[in-house]
């Protein structure tokens, strides 16, 4: 629902849950295991798509939000917060995107993030031993 509710960054080519972030455990990040990396295919480009799923009746205020934030944003070119709720500080926010779990749409697009050239390259390398059968699948 949510991978082909984000049609900003091209076509939806591969999603999954649950996966590592980054090449190591970081026991400092706010979570080292993304709810959903989504791939989007646009002008011959791939694009990662971290998400977050925060599922609670509370509002999603703008300290938790910048922690997913910073832990997403090395190996992902974009990444969105879904929530049912989000404080008007959090919706103010710049680079994060943000995904109505209510109303089932973006509420905010996300910016570029300009990860990290290493780590992008390490997940696309796992994403793609996932999915071998795609062949124009590329970095």
């Amino acid at each position: 629902m949510i991978v082909n509710a984000i049609i900003q960054h091209g076509i939806p080519v591969f999603h999954t849950s649950e996966m590592h972030l980054k090449p190591f455990l970081c026991r400092e990040s706010a979570c080292n295991l993304a709810d959903i990396i989504a791939v989007y295919k646009q002008s011959k480009r791939f694009y990662i798509v971290g998400i977050e799923i925060k599922e609670w009746e509370k509002r999603v205020h703008p300290k938790m939000a910048l922690e997913y934030l910073e832990t997403y944003r090395p190996t992902c070119e974009y990444f969105y917060l879904a929530a049912k709720k989000f404080s008007k500080s959090t919706i103010e926010l710049k680079d994060i995107g943000l995904f109505d779990l209510t109303r089932r749409k973006v509420i905010k697009n996300a910016e570029y993030l300009y990860p990290d050239v290493d780590f992008r390259t390490n997940l696309m390398s796992r994403i793609k031993n996932r999915i071998q059968p795609i062949k124009s699948f590329t970095k």
